[in-house]
Parts: C-alpha cells; sequence; structure tokens
C-alpha cells in the first residue's frame, strides 16, 4: 500500500511539473526560455562565449584594417633599409626582384615609392614628371588621385599638392590639390621600360623617376634638402605586413597617430571591441594577447579561403568562358558598390597586393591598365610549380604601353625566387612570337622541352601558384572581350 501511494506521489509531482512547464513555456520570453533555463551561466560558460566573441571580433578587425597594415608594413620595410623622409625616393633602378618581398610587385617596370608624413611636413608639393603612371592613396589605401595619363596632369606631369586632413591655411593656386583622410600619405609612381638592343632598357625610366621633387608648401629652394634616389633593387628588404601579435601593436599605433576622421565610427567600434582605442592604452592580458594572436592566423586562412571558393566572391570572374580573376570585383577602386562596400574583396585584395586607383578599375582606354591572373589552368585545377604549363596570348595584345606575365606566390603575391632574375616575361625580352603573332609562355620547374628560352618562366615544385596578366594602356579589344587571353593549359 505504501508502494502504491509513494507512485502515485511521483506520478503527481510529474504532472504537476509538467504543468507548470507548460505555463512556464506560455509565459516566458523565447530567449529566457532559450538560454540557461533563465538562470545564470557558469562562469565558465561566459568566459568560453566571451573568449569566442573577442576572436570573432578580431577577426573582423583584421579584415577591416588590412589595407592600413598593408602600407604601414612596406613602409616600416623600406624606411629600416633605406631611410625615412620625404625627399627620399627609394627607385628600383635594375627593376624589382624577388628580393623585395612585398605583395604582387611588378618587375617589369620602375618602381618609385615614398610615405609622406603630412603631420610632420604640413601641406607638401610634388613635383610629378611626364611619362609617370602613379598615384597618391592615404594609409587605408583610398585613392587621392592617379597621376600621369588617367590624372590630372594628362601625362604631361605638374605639381601636385597635398594636404592634411586638418589643414585650414590658404590653398595656392597652379596646384593640383588634394586633401587626404590620414596625414600618411603613399607615393606610388612607376615608369616604363624601353626596348633595348638585347632587351628591357631601364635607362630612360630610371631618369624620369629622378625627376621627381618633393617639398614642404612655401619652403626656399635654397632650404630643401636634396632629393636621395636610393637603388633599392640590390637589397634585399621584408615590406610585408605582420602576421603575429605585432599586427595589433602598429593598428594600435597607427589609430592614435591619425585623425578620428580618418574611420567611420562603426569600423572605430569594431577595434574599440578588442581594445584599440584612440588615446587609451591597449593592454590585452596574457590570455586575451593568445587570442588575439590566434585570430590573425585565423583570419590569414579565411581570407585566403575566400580566394579559392568560388562563393566567397562571386564578383571576382573576368570572363565567362575563362578562369581568370579581377581582383576588384567589377566595383570601384575603394571597392564600393551600388548599394555596399565589399570589405570582404577588399581584403582578399590586400592580402595579395597593395595600392588601388580608378586608372585600375575603370575603362579608360589606351590609358589605364588591367590585371587578369588566373590561379587555375583550363581544367579549372590549382595552379601548381612543379607542373609545365603553356599560356597562349593570341595576336594584337591589346597594350598601349607594354604586356606583361609574372608569377606569384598565391598566398600574399610575393614573387617566386629562382635562378632566372624576374619571374616574368614582357614585350621587350625579345621573346619568340608565332607567325600570326601571338605569343606561347611557358611555365615549370625546368625548361619545357617545347619552350624557347626566352618564352620559359620558372616556378617552384610544390608551390602553389598564381599567373598576372599585365596590360598597360589597355586597348578597346580588351574592354569589348574580343581578346581576351587563353587559359593555361597543363603540359606534360
Amino acid at each position: 500500500m505504501k508502494k502504491t501511494k509513494s507512485l502515485l506521489a511521483q506520478v503527481f509531482m510529474i504532472l504537476c511539473l509538467s504543468q507548470s512547464y507548460f505555463i512556464d513555456a506560455q509565459t516566458t520570453s523565447p530567449l529566457v526560455q532559450k538560454l540557461y533555463n533563465g538562470g545564470w551561466p557558469s562562469k565558465e560558460e561566459v568566459q568560453k562565449n566571451y573568449d569566442e566573441f573577442l576572436e570573432n571580433a578580431a577577426i573582423q578587425a583584421y579584415m577591416l584594417s588590412l589595407p592600413a597594415l598593408n602600407v604601414i608594413g612596406m613602409r616600416d620595410g623600406s624606411e629600416a633599409a633605406f631611410g625615412k623622409g620625404y625627399n627620399v625616393l627609394p627607385v628600383w633602378k635594375d627593376r624589382m626582384n624577388a628580393k623585395t618581398i612585398v605583395p604582387t610587385p611588378n618587375c617589369d617596370v620602375i618602381y618609385s615609392m615614398n610615405y609622406l608624413n603630412l603631420k610632420e611636413t604640413g601641406p607638401l608639393v610634388i613635383n610629378a614628371p611626364g611619362g609617370v603612371i602613379g598615384m597618391f592613396t592615404d594609409f587605408f589605401q583610398r585613392t587621392l588621385t592617379d597621376v600621369g595619363a588617367a590624372g590630372p596632369d594628362r601625362n604631361a606631369g605638374g605639381l601636385y599638392l597635398l594636404v592634411p586632413p586638418d589643414y585650414d591655411g590658404p590653398v595656392p593656386g597652379g596646384y593640383f590639390t588634394f586633401r587626404s583622410n590620414t596625414y600618411n600619405v603613399f607615393l606610388f609612381f612607376r615608369t616604363v621600360l624601353s626596348a633595348g638592343p638585347n632587351g628591357p632598357d631601364v635607362t630612360k625610366a630610371v631618369q624620369t623617376a629622378e625627376l621627381t621633387r618633393i617639398y614642404p608648401l612655401g619652403s626656399r629652394e635654397v632650404d630643401r634638402p636634396a632629393m636621395k634616389f636610393v637603388n633599392a633593387s640590390p637589397t634585399r628588404v621584408n615590406m610585408m605586413y605582420p602576421t603575429d601579435f605585432t599586427y595589433w601593436e602598429k593598428l594600435k599605433e597607427f589609430i592614435d597617430f591619425e585623425p578620428v576622421g580618418c574611420l567611420d565610427p562603426l569600423s572605430r567600434g569594431v577595434l574599440a571591441s578588442i581594445g584599440i582605442v584612440k588615446g587609451k592604452p591597449f593592454k590585452p592580458n596574457d590570455h586575451e594577447r593568445k587570442i588575439l594572436t590566434d585570430a590573425v592566423e585565423k583570419a590569414e586562412k579565411m581570407i585566403y579561403a575566400l580566394r579559392l571558393n568560388s562563393s566567397g566572391l562571386p564578383m571576382n570572374s573576368y570572363y565567362n568562358d575563362r578562369k581568370y580573376l579581377n581582383v576588384w570585383g567589377g566595383v570601384d577602386a575603394d571597392w564600393n558598390t551600388p548599394s555596399y562596400l565589399s570589405y570582404t574583396t577588399r581584403a582578399a585584395y590586400f592580402q595579395v597586393a597593395y595600392s588601388s586607383a580608378p586608372a585600375m578599375v575603370v575603362n579608360t582606354v589606351g590609358a589605364g591598365s588591367k590585371y587578369p591572373n588566373a590561379m587555375a589552368d583550363s581544367n579549372g585545377e590549382l595552379l601548381n610549380g612543379g607542373n609545365n604549363y603553356k599560356l597562349h596570348l593570341p595576336p594584337n595584345i591589346p597594350a598601349k604601353l607594354y604586356w606583361a606575365v609574372t608569377a606569384y606566390n598565391p598566398i600574399d603575391g610575393t614573387m617566386p625566387e629562382t635562378s632566372q632574375p624576374f619571374p616574368s616575361r614582357n614585350q621587350f625580352d625579345k621573346v619568340k612570337t608565332n607567325s600570326d603573332g601571338s605569343v606561347d609562355l611557358y611555365f615549370g620547374p625546368s625548361k619545357p622541352s617545347a619552350a624557347p628560352q626566352e618564352n620559359w618562366i620558372q616556378t617552384i615544385p610544390n608551390r602553389a601558384l598564381l599567373v598576372a596578366v599585365r596590360l598597360y594602356g589597355t586597348g578597346m579589344e580588351f574592354y569589348d572581350q574580343t581578346w581576351k587571353p587563353d587559359d593555361l593549359v597543363k603540359i606534360k
């Protein structure tokens, strides 16, 4: 009898609890029901969820800030090797080779680059020579202006005046004047090689680059320091962005240095969520420091996955029937679409490249430049430096100034270092052409038997491979897609 009463009591209790739960489900909000039965989470649960938030926030902060850290890495590497100052203009007088570790360098022009500090100098005048292909950007690599044929000087050269964001002084006439949103400004000039008797001739391009002059507005000629044109080509220099916790330390220095208005409030809020706020200490504890360090690696892998996954950057295809990619995703030079800013495409770009300007994006016939690049062959298989490939460029390549094809490491856009001086071929290289004017280029760790020596680009076995086609002074045939480079074909 006692057992029967006990069982009845248990059944009654279960019914009561069921009824209680039923009533609670009707009168309690969904989230209270969902989280911890309306109670407090454990300390361990709170810590786990906060750590996940911090890591996710850091990944977003990385993707938003990579354009700045990209150029900060370039500045720091350059100034450590060649010196700093507005009058110091490193020029890669023997062309840029794999000793310069930097994203997707162009070894088929002469580079000259400087990192101007308008907070230190005030407004600066840059006398740009005629014949320059260049740009000025702020340190989020947002374009201030093209320079050269696509810029206001229309290839004749001219005086550019760059003023800092807080400048309120007089702006004299006679200059192409631009205000930067950051105190730091990136000067990026290229001058084009000439055809020499045995290949490219750098003489005129270097002479043109060395006509550049930079000086503070209002300075007297007698007080201006002489320009220093350091030859950067022989020097092994690392100009890459950081890949460890230093990334956050350099970002904090930059945020403290630059004005609040250089970055939108939402992006600043993302940075603030990981402790980076202008004028406030950034002191993560050891546990947080590890999370932030791990987030750098995870962000790097995620961006790489975006670039390799067809669903990651769906606007990046150049053609319907080719494997070439458009790294701007068909939008403008600052990655704005009609309804949003594609920060994923922007992050993907700055993982593997630097500098952006309208001349690289808009259809400027005969003056702009285009860069279709491939990471897959004609069968859709990712390129491998251990394989041999053939690239056919149809006749009448639409490049008024010059064309070039270059091999890169696709992870970060650096050049593979091989026994060849440059991992590229261009129209000045005396490459062998076919009877119809087309060009066949070959890639492989050793020269394929069918390849002329002049048409072979050496690759590194078991290393991923990216191939970029460059067209400077791009013709209408490219924009109309009546001329297209063939896909790379794997050969034995």
